[in-house]
């Protein structure tokens, strides 16, 4: 199939075009400039795979959480391809994307973002299935619920995602005693995402609404000040 896909729920932005069994990727880790690169960006990948936006099958994204102005990129770009030129887009759960290349380990995943202030967008999984759904918590309390679970020492816990080493480190901070494994090596997302969406694809799941937006598990800082 022929797809783009964009992943901004962290701080370095992915943009991948897939031509059939050939793709081509970018990351752009530029903070604010982001925003100046990501239609160019999606050009680029697009003409590197010998694709234009009307041979596209379908458009995907991860859908948050994440960061505020990362997920909201990707949302206003992607939407306004889908409506401009009739192409599905799909949403898949952030942390799903990050936990999905290790879904066939025996033992504990924990797919996390740093959501900053000492806080992460935290999800766990079991033999590839989701046990504690996304949550914006804390290390201590991600312990706390792996210590209810009883797990030996050699069941190891793998924590992934874009932001894996500062919570592996917070983990083992905060408990020594569990067998905490962080991969130094963290898959980039887009096959994930090409995969999962296809999956949704082939058993006629949903593509986004029109009014589907991101997925927040935080209020953003213009909320709270209005809030206060």
């Amino acid at each position: 199939m022929k797809a783009l896909a964009i992943d901004s729920a962290a701080s370095c932005m992915i943009v991948s075009a897939k031509n059939d069994e050939i793709s081509f990727t970018v990351s752009i880790d530029l903070g604010m400039k982001q925003s100046q690169k990501i239609l160019p960006a999606i050009d680029y990948v697009l003409k590197e795979v010998n694709l234009s936006i009307a041979d596209l099958d379908y458009l995907t994204l991860c859908s948050g959480p994440g960061t505020f102005t990362g997920l909201r990129l990707a949302f206003s770009a992607l939407k306004a391809i889908e409506l401009s030129a009739n192409i599905p887009l799909y949403g898949i759960p952030s942390l799903d994307v990050y936990a999905y290349p290790y879904s066939l380990l025996q033992g504990i995943v924990v797919s996390v973002i740093d959501a900053k202030k000492n806080q992460f967008f935290a999800s766990i999984f079991k033999n590839g299935k989701n046990i504690k759904e996304a949550e914006d918590t804390t290390a201590e309390n991600v312990i706390h619920f792996l210590e209810t679970m009883n797990l030996s020492k050699e069941i190891p816990i793998y924590i992934v995602g874009p932001d894996a080493e500062i919570f592996a480190t917070e983990l083992k901070n905060t408990n020594q005693n569990l067998n905490i494994v962080f991969l130094k090596s963290q898959p980039s997302p887009e096959k994930a995402l090409f995969e999962l969406t296809e999956k949704m694809i082939e058993n006629n799941a949903p593509s986004l609404n029109d009014y589907d937006g991101p997925i927040y598990l935080r209020k953003s800082e213009a909320e709270l000040a209005l809030k206060n």
